[in-house]
């Protein structure tokens, strides 16, 4: 939701139809909540028999999670522009699919004509793509007040400066499951890394923080899917950045495994951390 919603809405142009438009993008969170349980409906009604033994499909959906900080935690400001961005990026499209909370104005009153609970059609797990830790400051834009807010640089980036911080998933993690109750799986988790340099570290601290989540804090996380096997085509930013474990000769297409490949294969044949 957050991709198509976020960079096609309120980025001012990343992704089409481009725009800036506070307004645009909330209704685009809407269509796209209404969306899932449209899709809900429509895949329980029709997937009836198994084709295999895991049962019928099980349909979830998937949250952009980020974990918010302020970068200035003394500053009111920061902390408020903080609460804002983790309930408008991680919190309102989960309540609309869970809750039925359709807060077209985002200012966290929820009442009335927001109160639309026969749009909950159901959901059976939640997926996690969680790649960065944001650090929030207050900024004055000029415009819209509840947009005024910025990032600070990471403290640990990336070749695109997300902000690696592990600690930071198992916080996601924490908060999706007490608030929500369904199962979890990661289903993005990597790092842009072209020399492979920092993907061992991020990969290993990750899994990390999966495994104090789960053992310590009981969150039923089911799955871990790594973003990912080879460098792709990554969205508006094309080929030139390398999330892959595995890299793409260009004209022949033959794959290479990186070193931090070995490292998540040793994870997966042993079952554990090294």
């Amino acid at each position: 939701m957050k991709i198509v919603s976020d960079h096609g809405f309120l980025d001012g142009g990343e992704f089409p139809p481009g725009l800036n438009d506070f307004g645009a993008f909330m209704m685009a969170m809407r269509h796209l909540s209404m969306a899932h349980g449209l899709a809900y409906e429509q895949v329980n009604r029709w997937d009836t028999a198994s084709a295999g033994p895991l049962g019928p499909a099980r349909v979830g959906i998937v949250a952009v999670l980020h974990y918010h900080e302020p970068a200035d935690s003394l500053s009111d400001a920061d902390v408020k522009a903080t609460a804002f961005n983790d309930y408008l990026f991680n919190e309102w499209s989960l309540n609309a699919v869970f809750r039925g909370d359709y807060d077209m104005n985002a200012d966290g009153l929820v009442e009335g004509n927001k109160m639309l609970p026969h749009l909950i059609k159901g959901c059976d797990w939640i997926g996690v793509n969680y790649y960065m830790r944001r650090l929030v400051k207050h900024v004055s834009k000029g415009g819209d007040p509840r947009l005024d807010y910025g990032f600070a640089p990471a403290e640990d980036p990336s070749d695109i400066g997300f902000d690696t911080y592990p600690e930071g998933l198992r916080w996601v993690l924490d908060w999706a499951y007490s608030r929500y109750r369904r199962p979890i799986y990661v289903t993005e988790n990597g790092i842009a890394d072209a020399s492979d340099s920092m993907r061992k570290r991020y990969l290993v601290g990750h899994l990390e923080a999966i495994q104090r989540a789960v053992e310590l804090d009981g969150v039923p996380v089911r799955g871990y899917y790594h973003w990912s096997l080879i460098d792709n085509l990554e969205w508006s930013s094309g080929y030139r950045v390398k999330f892959g474990l595995c890299s793409v000769d260009p004209v022949s297409k033959r794959r290479t495994p990186k070193a931090s490949a070995a490292v998540f294969r040793q994870i997966a044949e042993a079952n554990r951390l090294p």
